[in-house]
């Protein structure tokens, strides 16, 4: 069945858009480009957004020091895959009924309560405007290492702090350019990214396997299947603190499903996407962790590879793989792969914003869509502003970026929130229907039951084990409270009010497509 978008919203006046350009106003019926993604462009937009590279040079050793994990890294990863790949699964069930842009922010608004969706939409925006300024810092730290590398550029500049938040400006700038230039522009900016991501990711991989097995380097190791098992793990503290680093690991495939207006098939592409980037994934870690844990000397210690190398494991590791001239390669793959995340997560929060905005739950200026572009240029513009003025704040001072870092070092919290709660409602959603065939029972009720008890409960258990380095992210999620009990005290529309439904059938009929702004051609 084909089905094609329709929008039924309307617009508002003229206001000031980037770089000081006037946005035109939307028209009547004007909405996001629709039908323009087909399933490999939701594919590679749901892979870059994860950011394979970028994930591994900031988080592998971190996962590999972390107390009781060790070598059972690898069993970290395949668990962390297992229970987001539920949540992956939910997203593409609950997609088929309702492909909105806001995704969970809305499925949970129409299924749980619509105070409980605007919740969660708070938390996904603020996540993605943290990201956006940490990931531009580190783009811009890679860029000054790389033109030191180059001569460009002396070893004070690229060890400067303001040097650094100047490039990560710069960057920010020109991602959020592209943002809005179009969602086509911004879908061959990602292959190109991806594909500098993951020949040098999946190339260094494979090398480093082939020569631990030919050439056998001094301290490397064999492939061990122990590396898999969970029991390896220290404990339910180490299972739980690998399993939210494995949560950010995978993060990010779920924007497939924010550009569902933007894709061909609207309510089925964008949850293939999202369900098939995961194994897409699952490979990419899997492989590189595996390598890197054969062909890097064994040992946590503090005079060991991974504890000396933390910050750099990933050129370290390439480096060992093929040379020292593999280093900038993989710095340039993770520049690439840390520009696509950045642009990846100004995209999801333009669009979840832009929902919450239709629904007057947001400021009105949040649903503008651009004429020509027919982007929420300006919902980008001010989520690129707010992450531009952190990336500021951190730089300027050192208490500020203490208390930025401890939220970064947790985010895994604020993600297993948002993709627990959204499992445990899918499979609300369907209870009338759970049993009525076995399949669907165990894909649309039994897993993301799973998935969501699972997340839930790794992100209590995190918060309990914090300590103080988790306040930030609990003052997060608990800013969330008082800020939904305002938005209800000035949304003058019937949000609030919502009914709250049950699916009565595991297919959505014409009529359920068609109430959600889904135009299905006659046969």
């Amino acid at each position: 069945m084909t089905v094609e978008m329709d929008d039924p919203h309307g617009g508002f006046g003229d206001v000031a858009g980037p770089f000081g350009s006037p946005v035109p106003a939307t028209e009547e019926g004007a909405t996001l480009k629709a039908n323009t993604l087909n399933l490999f462009d939701s594919t590679v937009v749901a892979v870059s957004s994860v950011a394979p590279a970028y994930t591994l040079a900031a988080t592998m050793a971190v996962l590999f020091l972390t107390a009781g994990v060790g070598y059972a890294g690898p069993a970290v990863i395949w668990m962390s895959f297992v229970a987001v790949l539920f949540i992956a699964i939910a997203y593409f069930h609950l997609n088929r009924r309702d492909p909105d842009c806001g995704a969970s922010y809305a499925w949970l608004s129409k299924l749980v309560s619509p105070y409980v969706g605007w919740f969660n939409g708070w938390i996904q925006v603020a996540a993605s405007t943290l990201f956006c300024i940490s990931a531009p810092i580190v783009a811009g730290q890679y860029t000054l290492q790389l033109f030191n590398q180059w001569g460009w550029v002396s070893a004070p500049v690229m060890n400067s702090v303001g040097w650094a938040a100047v490039v990560a400006a710069l960057w920010l700038i020109f991602i959020t350019f592209i943002c809005i230039w179009g969602i086509r522009w911004t879908t061959n900016f990602q292959w190109l990214l991806l594909i500098v991501e993951y020949v040098a990711v999946v190339g260094f991989s494979i090398w480093g396997i082939i020569k631990v097995y030919v050439s056998h380097p001094h301290g490397s190791t064999g492939f061990h299947f122990g590396w898999l098992n969970p029991f390896n793990l220290g404990g339910i503290g180490a299972v739980t603190a690998g399993i939210v680093l494995g949560v950010f690991f995978f993060w990010g495939w779920d924007t497939s499903a924010n550009l569902n207006e933007e894709t061909k098939n609207a309510s089925k592409i964008p949850g293939q996407a999202g369900v098939i980037s995961m194994f897409l994934l699952l490979l990419v870690f899997g492989l590189n962790i595996v390598a890197a844990q054969m062909l890097l000397p064994q040992g946590t210690g503090a005079n060991g590879a991974w504890s000396v190398h933390q910050s750099t494991i990933l050129f370290y590791f390439a480096q060992q793989a093929a040379g020292s001239w593999a280093g900038y390669v993989m710095i340039i793959a993770v520049i690439s792969s840390t520009v696509a995340t950045t642009q990846t997560t100004l995209l999801p929060s333009a669009r979840i914003t832009l929902s919450m905005a239709r629904d007057r739950v947001w400021p009105k200026v949040f649903a503008v869509v651009h004429k020509k572009f027919l982007t929420p240029a300006l919902g980008t513009v001010i989520t690129a502003g707010l992450a531009l003025i952190g990336i500021l704040a951190t730089t300027e001072s050192t208490s500020v970026s203490n208390v930025f870092n401890n939220l970064i070092l947790n985010i895994g919290v604020l993600i297993a929130f948002y993709y627990g709660i959204t499992g445990l409602t899918c499979a609300w959603a369907y209870r009338k229907v759970a049993f009525q065939k076995f399949s669907f029972f165990v894909t649309g009720v039994l897993f993301p039951l799973v998935g969501g008890i699972v997340l839930v409960f790794v992100l209590v258990k995190v918060i309990q084990g914090a300590g103080s380095s988790g306040y930030p992210d609990i003052i997060v999620l608990g800013l969330g409270v008082p800020l939904v009990i305002v938005a209800r005290l000035a949304t003058k529309g019937d949000f609030f009010k919502t009914k709250i439904i049950a699916y009565e059938d595991i297919e959505p009929t014409i009529e359920e497509l068609e109430a959600v702004g889904v135009h299905v051609p006659a046969e």
